[in-house]
């Protein structure tokens, strides 16, 4: 019986862990485009977009944050 409950705790523990992960997704997608639209052409928004989806959301890019958008902004000279 205190076997059943472990793997209980372990499937519910795995199926909120899967939500997170692809909730996440949509939020840095979004956060993608929220970037694109205030930094414009100085900004690599496919590059962004593809990092939430490798990441699985985990890379996300905060546009107020510079340290976070070091790998997706370009200089033009």
């Amino acid at each position: 019986m205190e076997k059943l409950g472990l793997y209980f705790c372990y499937l519910i523990f795995l199926l909120l862990y899967i939500d997170f992960c692809v909730a996440s997704i949509p939020v840095c997608i979004t956060n993608c485009v929220q970037c694109k639209q205030m930094f414009g052409v100085y900004f690599e928004g496919r590059a962004c977009g593809d990092a939430c989806i490798s990441s699985n959301g985990q890379i996300s890019p905060d546009c107020n944050n510079p340290g976070t958008l070091g790998i997706f902004l370009k200089r033009f000279h």
